[in-house]
């Protein structure tokens, strides 16, 4: 869906352009749909993601998972201008229908599906009673859950949750979709500190999904237009979506490895795209357009002429408003994918028993 397209050469010189641009109205015909230019889920690969010493997956068979990260980009913008700021447009976007109890339920199904996956590469997967034994849990901060951030100069606000019954974690590293600094290296030696103790790889995979595609011409001095643009859908997130593996044979240090999405995946709906407000100069300037057409500043000269516009503006708001079932459907379906990818490095790394 796209908002709008103006030319700066018709302001500069006074014309009808821009204006009638604005005049004809904001929003064009239906909106593409942003799987569009997308990995589509069903041709996910390797290919789409980046590894990282996968090679310590091969150290040991046990594997413990202290924690499992889902979330959503719950609010998105955009922006852009020309024309010295003449020309302004803007959007934002909300997902609605969704809440934390939703979130936690869809951690806890992707969780289970996750260490399913885990036992059937016949890696003993170690038990919470265990976990929560080890020296290294008790050193570990959890996150505050639900966790919602918006990183810095990103138009995005994001929810992260965990399963009730799971800590939320975060790393430094894991910035900028993480409550602390990069160099904050605390959790990330309590981890060392449960690979080392009970002699495991510690795996923390990360889900995040985004509900629509933003597109922006951005913001120019002299030339070009002004325009922005939204395609609903859900998506897979890159570099928020990964999956992190921890070793270590002291506590004081260790290795971790990556494995992290690049490129949007395509998931499918979940809901509907509904615009909820647009305000805008149109009327003003579809005025004065028809005031300089009509040449009656010309033949009648002792007419009162409208206020030229100084400024064309559309702002305009959606909100994506999803389905619980569909949405707790399409998640899994996202979640299948990518854990089934990661099973595929863990088997591409076997450990001798």
């Amino acid at each position: 869906m796209s908002v709008t397209n103006w030319d700066r050469r018709s302001v500069l010189h006074g014309g009808a352009g821009i204006m009638g641009a604005l005049a004809a109205g904001g929003l064009a015909a239906p909106p593409a749909r942003a799987a569009e230019g997308m990995v589509p889920l069903s041709g996910m690969s390797l290919k789409n993601y980046h590894q990282v010493m996968a090679k310590i997956l091969a150290r040991t068979t046990r594997i413990a998972v202290p924690s499992y990260r889902f979330g959503l980009v719950m609010r998105n913008g955009m922006g852009a201008s020309s024309g010295q700021g003449a020309n302004k447009v803007d959007l934002t976007a909300d997902l609605v229908g969704v809440d934390a109890a939703l979130m936690r339920q869809i951690a806890h199904l992707a969780f289970t599906d996750f260490i399913e996956r885990l036992r059937a590469t016949g890696r003993t997967v170690l038990g919470w009673n265990e976990i929560s034994a080890s020296e290294g849990f008790k050193k570990l901060d959890p996150t505050p859950d639900p966790f919602l951030k918006k990183p810095f100069a990103d138009s995005r606000t994001v929810a992260v949750v965990s399963p009730e019954y799971l800590p939320l974690l975060t790393i430094g590293p894991e910035a900028p979709l993480s409550d602390r600094s990069p160099f904050n290296l605390g959790n990330a030696r309590a981890l060392n500190a449960m690979s080392a103790a009970l002699k495991c790889v510690v795996v923390i995979p990360s889900l995040v999904m985004d509900f629509a595609a933003l597109t922006g011409s951005g913001h120019s001095t002299y030339g070009g237009g002004a325009n922005v643009g939204i395609q609903p859908g859900l998506f897979l997130v890159p570099l928020f979506t990964h999956c992190n593996f921890f070793h270590a044979k002291i506590a004081l240090a260790g290795e971790m490895a990556r494995v992290i999405l690049e490129d949007r995946v395509a998931v499918g709906q979940a809901g509907q795209l509904v615009q909820t407000s647009n305000f805008n100069n149109n009327a003003e300037i579809e005025e004065w357009n028809a005031y300089v057409r009509s040449n009656a500043w010309w033949t009648e000269p002792n007419m009162a002429a409208p206020s030229r516009p100084t400024l064309g503006y559309n702002y305009s708001t959606y909100q994506y408003r999803v389905d619980p079932a569909l949405l707790q459907t399409a998640a899994l379906d996202a979640a299948r994918a990518t854990h089934g990818l990661y099973m595929g490095v863990i088997n591409a790394n076997p450990a001798a028993a």
